[in-house]
């Protein structure tokens, strides 16, 4: 992440978006990484950062300068009758 955030600082773009940056991270360098990002991105107020994960981050609060978007988890068809996944047997 660090080397990520580096490049991104010299590339001097407006938007910084990473995505599924967390997924094989473990619980605790997870929740190191998440605040070392949300301070760095707080910090760069001439830069909007964009992060992507389908972990939980209810542990982030929102503020002026932190909005959290969630997505609804898929619809899952559960109607008997209706379409199946189909496996090889």
């Amino acid at each position: 992440l660090s080397l990520l955030l580096a490049i991104g600082e010299s590339l001097e773009t407006p938007f910084r978006v990473m995505d599924e940056f967390d997924v094989f991270l473990d619980p605790v360098a997870r929740k190191i990484a998440l605040k070392t990002l949300v301070k760095t991105a707080k910090s760069m107020e001439h830069r909007q950062f964009i992060f992507i994960t389908p972990q939980d981050v209810s542990n982030l609060t929102t503020d002026p300068k932190l909005k959290i978007f969630t997505m609804k988890p898929p619809a899952r068809n559960a109607i008997v009758g209706g379409p199946q996944q189909q496996t090889l047997d």
